[in-house]
């Protein structure tokens, strides 16, 4: 059944959403084409910060608003295999810091160990590691580069997440939201949101068709659509018609996941122009409510999109 129900209030919703940014890096292009920024990476191991961080940020010598991101389950899934994603979202003017709550077994060899994964409440250890990027950063910035000047801005700083990864960050803004400006919510899933959100931070929620039906690997109600319910205004939700769970993935890790059924997968799905889809929406998204230069009409005007969706909901009545 179609269901695309939306209203779009253009002075209210950049209003609510977009409020100029000042000092950091502005992106002009269409979010939707390849960021013209390149982009580096740097790894910092868990014996120095809190964890295991993956860095992907822009090249060139600037003042860039940043996202802190954390991969699926809570964080196990290990962020590089959704380093093609976010190095897109880094081309377009940002510092993304992935954290991954399941170290390496040495600094030497790219080995996860589940038996060593970090001890106590993943809400405490991402905010402790979000203390420590926030104070060191630019200084391991600096030594990579061999030179000062790239600075990631704390002060217009967003959180993203993919998955139950949405679970501790939604579970960190409920104990204090005043660290985020906007929430980028990618096909999340929790067991035990159950608190409204009752502060002003935008959101961005994305949900897939395929994600709900076996193999199942969002459960009804308590998906995408339950955080919007849970999320206050300003808020919006889309849901993509013919794809699932996986498709926010690697390629490699992608075909994985058709192979052993791990969630529904559409065998004739295109991984790089989806990833061009969730960059765009995300660029856009992150465009207004970061740097301050209203890029909402690339979500809003849905028909040119290159998805279907099913579903599309704006929330602007605050």
């Amino acid at each position: 059944m179609f269901r695309l129900s939306w209203f779009v209030l253009v002075g209210t919703f950049i209003t609510q959403l977009w409020t100029p940014a000042q000092g950091v890096y502005v992106d002009d292009e269409n979010p939707f084409d390849t960021g013209n920024l390149g982009v580096l990476t740097l790894t910092i191991s868990q014996e120095d910060a809190p964890m295991l961080t993956k860095v992907y940020y822009p090249s060139r010598i600037d003042t860039y608003a940043t996202l802190f991101f954390t991969g699926g389950y809570q964080g196990d899934i290990p962020s590089e295999i959704y380093s093609d994603v976010l190095v897109r979202i880094a081309k377009h003017g940002y510092v993304v810091i992935a954290a991954d709550y399941v170290p390496l077994v040495t600094n030497q060899a790219n080995v996860r160990d589940r038996t060593l994964r970090l001890a106590g409440d993943h809400t405490q250890k991402y905010f402790e590691e979000l203390q420590w990027v926030t104070k060191h950063l630019e200084g391991r910035i600096a030594k990579q580069l061999n030179r000062t000047g790239l600075v990631p801005d704390f002060s217009h700083l967003g959180i993203g997440c993919h998955s139950a990864g949405c679970d501790p960050l939604v579970k960190m803004t409920l104990q204090n939201h005043t660290f985020s400006k906007a929430a980028l919510l990618l096909e999340p899933f929790s067991f035990n949101y159950a608190t409204p959100v009752t502060f002003k931070m935008s959101a961005l929620i994305l949900g897939t068709e395929l994600s709900t039906q076996p193999h199942v690997c969002v459960q009804a109600g308590k998906g995408y659509n339950h955080f919007y319910d849970m999320w206050k205004c300003p808020r919006l939700l889309m849901e993509v018609k013919g794809h699932g769970h996986c498709e926010m993935v690697n390629d490699t890790w992608y075909k994985t996941c058709q192979i052993f059924h791990l969630c529904k997968t559409n065998p004739d799905v295109d991984i790089n122009k989806y990833h061009s889809f969730v960059q765009g929406i995300s660029a856009a998204f992150l465009t207004t409510t970061l740097q301050g230069r209203d890029k909402l009409h690339y979500i809003t005007n849905t028909t040119a999109l290159p998805v279907e969706l099913i579903e599309f909901k704006i929330d602007m009545n605050c």
